[in-house]
């Protein structure tokens, strides 16, 4: 078979009489070869596409992220492990398994609906003692930033209300630590 004749079928055809009658049939494959490259070639663009360029808008204008290796300043950190939440390393309030849907949640003594209210009783008064310093020595400001240092195995549902109540207290510069591999 040469490049552009088409590969021949011989069929038989049983006519009335019972006497077979052969009919030649050609059937051209190059065509079709050539659909199902330009098939399988659109397939593999469409699944090689970035999906975080694909699903942003064109208004969108993301943060740059800032990877340093250097030591953060004297800033407080917020502490989340999958039983107990820090500031300082002080303890605020416990994490507890919600009975609901068995993911780490706050007990219902410290939650307002909108934040936690020890953690963000605790971020006003640093912020109140970071404001104090800044009114004596002007060269340090409260910059209002933060570092959160959080299990990685917790959900997002369980950070929200701690980055809500970081967010009303006034720190609004939350750094995130993270391991880096090497």
């Amino acid at each position: 078979m040469s490049a552009g004749s088409g590969a021949q079928v011989s069929a038989s055809k049983f006519g009335r009489g019972g006497a077979p009658s052969q009919k030649e049939i050609v059937l051209n494959l190059t065509p079709m070869i050539d659909l199902m490259t330009i098939l399988v070639v659109y397939l593999v663009m469409s699944f090689s596409a970035d999906p975080a360029i694909l699903a942003n808008a064109k208004d969108i204008e993301l943060s740059p992220v800032k990877v340093t290796t250097e030591k953060p300043k004297t800033i407080s950190v917020i502490s989340l492990s999958k039983d107990q939440l820090l500031l300082d390393g002080k303890p605020i309030c416990p994490v507890i398994v919600n009975p609901k849907d068995g993911f780490p949640d706050f007990p219902d003594s410290v939650w307002s609906g909108f934040f936690i209210s020890p953690l963000k009783d605790a971020l006003d008064k640093v912020k109140e003692n970071a404001e104090a310093i800044a009114k004596i020595d002007p060269s340090k400001p409260f910059s209002g930033e933060i570092l959160l240092d959080a299990d990685r195995r917790l959900p997002f549902a369980t950070l929200k209300p701690v980055l809500r109540s970081a967010g009303n207290a006034g720190f609004r510069q939350i750094k995130i630590a993270a391991k880096g591999i090497n």
